[in-house]
């Protein structure tokens, strides 16, 4: 149940999104827009409502628990970001909209980056944790919970491998500086109109 309520969470995620974009450019109904868009968190907390009374009607703890965790923690701090990146790549594309955000390449503002955004993704690892402990408090059978309790190396793990990211972000930033690429063809056209 709590595999399938992943897997729901996820596409409810992206279905919002698009119910959220269609609304606000095809129907202009920005309102309407914001309440598929900021509904988005309501799924993480079903999905955490799901796994609690899965754990409190019996189940022993799995891997699935501990993947609800970290998906809940991933998208609490993330979420928002993807929401933004898709509606500024669909309003660039569709709409004649400006140029979206890029991540900075080169010196500070790229070491800056780099620190933040493994600072983001600290939080979400602490999210999923606080969330693994509250799942092994209110279970509160330690042989019941022995997936959980091995889960928190895991996110260690992922914390570990998101250092090394920003690590090499952080070289990359004062490294040699890449070849230059020629603008996109649609932005040449633009510029030459």
């Amino acid at each position: 149940m709590v595999v399938a309520m992943i897997v729901a969470c996820e596409v409810g995620f992206w279905v919002l999104i698009a119910l959220g974009l269609l609304s606000r450019y095809v129907l202009h109904r920005r309102r309407l827009s914001n309440v598929f868009l900021y509904g988005t968190p309501v799924l993480e907390l079903i999905l955490l409502v799901v796994a609690v009374v899965d754990l409190r009607g019996g189940a022993t703890a799995g891997a699935r628990h501990g993947i609800a965790a970290l998906y809940i923690g991933i998208t609490v701090l993330f979420g928002h970001r993807a929401i933004r990146w898709v509606d500024q790549r669909v309003a660039y594309h569709f709409l004649g909209g400006p140029l979206p955000w890029r991540p900075p390449r080169r010196g500070t503002a790229r070491v800056r980056y780099e620190v933040v955004e493994f600072g983001r993704f600290v939080a979400a690892m602490a999210i999923a944790a606080a969330l693994l402990g509250l799942l092994i408090l209110i279970t509160g059978d330690a042989s019941r919970t022995k997936a959980l309790t091995g889960f928190f190396g895991a996110l260690g793990m992922m914390t570990l491998i998101s250092l090394v990211v920003a690590v090499v972000g952080v070289f990359e930033a004062f490294g040699k500086p890449p070849k230059a690429k020629p603008a996109p063809r649609r932005l040449r056209d633009r510029a030459a109109a």
